[in-house]
């Protein structure tokens, strides 16, 4: 957590130190005219969004049920850029948490965004009060644990993006301890239910954490006329030290504009190596795969 506070605090120096010399190189600019309004050097956009499932690279975080979120995004004229979200998740996918996700992603965008555009940033996630309390992280020949650990979810990234016009790819390197809770103790339970030699296996590697998982993400926004446009999204996940939780996600729909709501309909889920740790089980005994390609419907609202 410490060391997260610190690249996220390190990526917020930068950016200040780019908005300062920027507008210290930039020339005075003239006053304005009484008449003539002053035009602002940042903007601001909120946006609301309510969905039938909400996903995240094609995995659902709130067990195949409705969920909403709130972003709002910050831009500078110096490129210095700023992103707060909060979305809806279930405790089925997040034990104990307060079904909500906060992120907070600071950073720097340049270029052209109608052709070569590029941008560096840091990004943290939390998940309030989630967190697997003491699961074993091995057993031994008795089939008695070898040891315990408490998991929560909180996850720290660094991000590179590179893009053209409407296409845009994005890396993204996992630098907290685990990905999203994934190590040993919440990873090899998983197979317990369906496969106990590769759940034995999972577990006789020892404690294992997902430190340098990597993610890669291409998007497509292509207007097709002044109200619709067309999404399309493609990415992978390489999960540190658990094979089993590599994926190919893909997204793909339409997004059209009118009476000032954004009214959005995709089909959207993911390809994965092994299903066990893809599948969430609710307290009444229902298991559901999370990576189930599904048709999502949205309406949102820009402010």
């Amino acid at each position: 957590m410490q060391n997260t506070l610190h690249l996220l605090a390190l990526a917020a120096l930068a950016g200040a130190s780019a908005l300062a010399q920027a507008q210290a190189q930039m020339p005075a600019a003239p006053t304005p005219a009484d008449d003539e309004p002053e035009i602002a050097s940042y903007s601001i956009s909120t946006t609301l969004k309510f969905s039938s499932d909400r996903k995240t690279r094609g995995i659902s975080d709130s067990f195949g049920r409705p969920g909403a979120e709130l972003t709002v995004e910050l831009a500078h004229e110096s490129g210095l850029i700023g992103q707060f979200q909060v979305g809806s998740i279930s405790r089925v996918n997040y034990p104990d948490s307060n079904r909500l996700n906060p992120m907070l992603a600071v950073g720097w965008r340049g270029g052209d965004p109608r052709a070569l555009h590029y941008g560096v940033a840091a990004a943290r996630e939390w998940f309030p009060r989630a967190r697997v309390v003491g699961a074993p992280t091995g057993f031994d020949e008795n089939f008695d644990p070898t040891g315990v650990a408490n998991t929560g979810f909180h996850t720290s990234y660094l991000v590179g993006e590179l893009g053209w016009g409407y296409l845009t790819a994005r890396y993204l390197h996992v630098v907290s301890r685990d990905f999203r809770g994934a190590n040993s103790s919440t990873i090899c339970p998983s197979y317990l239910a369906s496969d106990m030699a590769a759940a034995m296996d999972c577990y006789g590697q020892g404690m294992r954490h997902s430190r340098g998982t990597q993610l890669l993400d291409l998007d497509l926004a292509y207007p097709i006329n002044g109200s619709t446009k067309l999404i399309g999204h493609l990415g992978w996940q390489k999960v540190r030290n658990f094979r089993g939780m590599d994926t190919v996600d893909y997204r793909l729909g339409l997004e059209h504009t009118r009476w000032g709501f954004i009214f959005g309909a995709e089909a959207a889920g993911a390809t994965v190596r092994d299903s066990a740790p893809f599948v969430a089980v609710d307290a009444g005994g229902t298991a559901r795969r999370m990576d189930k390609t599904r048709l999502i419907l949205s309406i949102a609202k820009r402010f």
